[in-house]
């Protein structure tokens, strides 16, 4: 079996030859650092580094954006009341429970593992 070379057109092949590394360079396309996406700032670097600029980057941004202003989804340990915390360790502690007995069953139906 014989090793095809690819076939590679004469203009694809001369435009190869004479690109330089600086040309290239020149002609691809620059993308932003991470400080100018954060300030919404465009490629010109308009803005980067200039404190109280807010360009609405926000209103830009793709997917969800963390807001610190949402209420957590249950409240937080200090801010229940005893009964609740009551409720709340129970809970963890009947998970916890469940858990041990449920790998201690599934140690215990293993064959050839030896029970302590």
């Amino acid at each position: 079996m014989t090793a095809r070379e690819p076939v590679v057109p004469e203009a694809e092949w001369g435009k190869f030859l004479r690109d330089t590394e600086e040309a290239i360079r020149r002609s691809a396309p620059r993308e932003p650092s991470a400080r100018e996406r954060a300030s919404g700032a465009g490629v010109d670097g308009a803005g980067v580094g200039e404190p109280g600029v807010d360009d609405g980057a926000v209103d830009d941004a793709v997917g969800e954006v963390w807001c610190p202003d949402e209420s957590p989804a249950a409240p937080a340990w200090r801010q229940l009341d005893p009964a609740a915390r009551v409720r709340r360790l129970a809970r963890f502690l009947g998970m916890l429970t469940l858990l041990l007995v449920l790998l201690t069953l599934f140690r215990h139906a293993q064959p050839g593992v030896p029970s302590p």
